[in-house]
């Protein structure tokens, strides 16, 4: 069976073998905290460190590997529905998890988690979904209006990463790997005056030349370096002030790094017409704030060509929310995904 469409009930509904409703377990796993709640929507959070290779460099993947497993283990109570969202590529189909260098390092073989789970708790009902799933839940859940058909949450962060989900058939579509929207490792398309400079940027993964190789946290890094900016290396707390004074260096920076993501959302909408609304949130996005948001619908507004006649403050306003920090919870959205559990189809 299936991990993450194991049961068609909502988790809240979830009942025993003796019919008394199950223990509402969460989790929110990320390579630097793991945030838990124990007893449904509203219950106390409890954040602890992650046994992850960013806590413990020296640490082997398969230790790593097996501290997750324990310490989830030994959180969940007896008999409870546990819904867990995961900051690493995830089949949705199966629980396996294809990799997660903040989790894992370089490891990239596929990994059942959700197998090990069921043979360390097997009397706990488990729930696999990647973060950015989790999170699309919980934006859709707050900002969705009636008669909005898809709604989707890109986050710009470490990575870069979407999930599309259909509202009125209660459907996340996945491919035949569990996987949906892994935008961050698309190539990127080069097209601004003087952005060949940015070619061959290495991503996170191995490759090159990948939205996330520019776009991404340690993307702006990698850019401001081939850009020759000095203060490369503490890009993140230089580039919000050094955009409030109009440096040069910083707004070229930001025009560089914010038109492949401008270029991503014009390609969603001229796809899917019936696309309604998109959330942006994650660290870059939520760190340079009005900045970052002011150069995505600068580059919206620009027509392109008859497929794409620019989109006005109107328009926009309607279908696009920049996110702060704190407004979107992948704890709060994944206590959400029993609803959708049976339209997590590829």
């Amino acid at each position: 069976m299936s991990t993450v469409a194991a049961s068609q009930d909502p988790i809240e509904d979830h009942r025993t073998a003796a019919g008394a409703p199950a223990t509402t377990f969460a989790a929110d796993i990320g390579g630097t905290w793991v945030r838990m709640s124990t007893g449904g929507p509203g219950a106390p959070v409890e954040r602890v460190p992650s046994p992850s290779r960013l806590r413990h460099p020296d640490r082997s993947t398969a230790r790593l590997r097996a501290d997750m497993v324990e310490l989830l283990s030994d959180r969940v109570p007896t008999g409870a529905r546990a819904a867990l969202s995961f900051g690493a590529a995830i089949d949705h189909l199966t629980g396996t998890v294809y990799g997660s260098a903040p989790l894992w390092g370089a490891a990239d073989t596929p990994y059942d988690l959700a197998a090990d789970l069921r043979r360390s708790r097997p009397d706990v009902t488990w729930h696999l979904v990647n973060d950015v799933t989790a999170a699309l839940l919980d934006f859709a859940a707050v900002h969705a209006r009636p008669g909005t058909r898809r709604v989707a949450y890109l986050t710009v962060s470490s990575g870069i990463a979407l999930r599309i989900a259909d509202l009125e058939r209660t459907r996340i579509p996945v491919d035949t790997w569990g996987l949906q929207g892994e935008v961050g490792h698309l190539t990127v398309p080069l097209t601004d005056p003087g952005a060949e400079v940015l070619a061959g940027l290495p991503c996170e993964c191995g490759a090159t030349d990948h939205l996330a190789s520019l776009a991404s946290g340690p993307g702006l890094v990698r850019a401001a370096r081939r850009l020759g900016i000095p203060r490369a290396p503490q890009v993140a707390d230089w580039l919000p002030g050094a955009l409030d004074a109009n440096d040069p260096g910083a707004r070229r920076l930001l025009e560089l790094c914010a038109a492949p993501v401008a270029h991503l959302l014009r390609t969603l909408w001229c796809l899917d017409p019936h696309l309604d609304l998109i959330g942006i949130g994650g660290g870059v996005a939520e760190g340079l704030a009005g900045h970052y948001a002011a150069e995505i619908r600068r580059r919206l507004a620009t027509a392109t060509s008859y497929a794409d006649r620019g989109r006005d403050d109107a328009w926009l306003g309607d279908r696009l929310v920049f996110c702060g920090p704190g407004q979107v919870d992948p704890l709060s959205g994944v206590l959400r995904i029993g609803d959708w559990l049976p339209g997590v189809t590829p």
